[in-house]
C-alpha cells in the first residue's frame, strides 16, 4: 500500500443522511418510534419491522428491489422515488438509537441484512443497493450471497445511487465545511444527535472496509475481498455540493472525486460496473422536487437492465 492508502487514522465519515419515514409508516413502525429500536444494549435482536414494504408496489412476479439505508441509518429519501414496476422494499438501521457502537463493522449489517432479506425472499434473484452508503452494502451482500455455495439467493444486480468509495484522499487534503441544513435537512432536532452519531460510527467501519478493498493490494486480497460483486450500474450524480466560506479550491469531501466516479477507480474490481448513467444535481439533490423524476427513472432504467425480467 503506498503512502497514499488509507489506514486507521486516515478517513472521514461518508455518505450522507436523511430523515426516515416518520410518514407514510405503517403501524407496525409507529410503534416502535418512527420504525427505530429503543433498545440501548450494544447490539439487540434484528428487529423484522427494520425491513418495510413500499407502498407503491409493481409486479410481484418481477425480482425484488432491496433499498438499504445510507449512512445516518435513514430511508426516507426511498418513500418520494415514483414507483419502480416491482416489489421494492426497504431497510433501515435497526441499531439507529443505541447509545454503544454496534460491533462488527459493515460485515455485521451485511450478514443482519441477509438474514432480513431472507424473511421475505429465501430463494431466487433480488436487486440490492441504494443512496450512498446503501450501495455499498449492495456490493458486500451480493459477495457474500455469491460465495456462499449454499445459498439459494442470489443477487442479480446491484444499484448504486452516488455511492461513494469512502476514502477522502490523503490526510493533508483540506475540505469545506457541509451546509448543515443540506445534510439534515428537515429533520427533527431530537434525531439529529443520533443521526450524527451513525454516520461517525459508519465513517469508522468504512474506513476499515477501504483498508480491505483497495486497489494496489488486489493480488492480496482474500474472502469476500476477492470476489468480483454482482454487475452494478452507477447513477452518478455530477455537480459538486454548494459550500460556502471554504478554502479556495476546497470541495466537500464527498466530491473530492467528483469528476472520477466518485473514487471507484480505488477498487480493486474494475469491470463490475456494467453502466454509468449521470444526473446534473449535487449528492443531496437526487430526490429533490425537479429531479427525483429523473432518479426514479434511472433507478428503473438500472433494475430493468441487471433483472432482465
Amino acid at each position: 500500500m503506498d503512502s497514499w492508502a488509507p489506514t486507521r487514522q486516515r478517513m472521514y465519515w461518508p455518505n450522507g443522511p436523511q430523515c426516515f419515514p416518520t410518514w407514510r409508516a405503517s403501524s407496525r413502525m409507529k410503534a416502535s418510534g418512527c420504525g427505530l429500536s429503543v433498545q440501548t444494549k450494544t447490539i439487540p435482536q434484528l428487529d423484522r419491522a427494520a425491513l418495510v414494504e413500499s407502498r407503491k408496489q409493481g409486479d410481484a412476479t418481477r425480482t425484488p428491489l432491496f433499498l438499504i439505508h445510507d449512512s445516518s441509518g435513514a430511508v426516507f429519501n426511498y418513500f418520494k422515488l415514483e414507483p419502480l414496476g416491482r416489489p421494492v422494499y426497504i431497510i433501515y438501521n435497526p441499531w439507529f438509537r443505541n447509545t454503544e457502537k454496534w460491533k462488527g463493522g459493515t460485515m455485521l449489517f451485511v450478514r443482519k441484512y441477509i438474514e432480513l432479506i431472507k424473511t421475505t425472499k429465501h430463494r431466487g434473484d433480488i436487486l440490492v443497493g441504494g443512496w450512498s452508503l446503501g450501495g455499498q452494502l449492495g456490493i458486500d451482500i451480493g459477495r457474500v450471497l455469491a460465495k456462499d455455495k449454499r445459498s439459494r439467493l442470489r443477487v442479480t444486480g446491484i444499484v448504486m445511487v452516488d455511492t461513494l468509495y469512502p476514502y477522502w484522499g490523503p490526510p493533508e487534503t483540506m475540505h469545506a465545511n457541509l451546509p448543515v441544513d443540506l445534510v439534515l435537512g428537515s429533520c427533527p432536532p431530537d434525531m439529529r444527535e443520533e443521526m450524527v452519531r451513525c454516520m461517525k460510527w459508519t465513517k469508522e467501519d468504512c474506513l476499515d472496509w477501504v483498508s480491505r478493498n483497495w486497489k494496489e493490494e488486489k493480488d492480496q486480497l482474500d474472502g469476500i475481498e476477492a470476489e468480483e460483486p454482482p454487475p452494478a450500474v452507477f447513477i452518478h450524480a455530477t455537480e459538486y455540493i454548494p459550500i460556502t466560506n471554504s478554502e479556495i479550491g476546497a470541495v466537500a469531501m464527498f466530491d473530492q472525486f467528483r469528476k472520477a466516479k466518485n473514487g471507484w477507480d480505488f477498487f480493486p474490481h474494475q469491470n463490475f460496473m456494467v453502466a454509468v448513467w449521470e444526473i446534473p444535481t449535487h449528492h443531496f439533490g437526487l430526490f429533490e422536487k425537479g429531479i427525483v423524476k429523473e432518479t426514479s427513472e434511472k433507478l428503473l432504467k438500472a433494475c430493468d437492465l441487471l433483472a432482465e425480467d
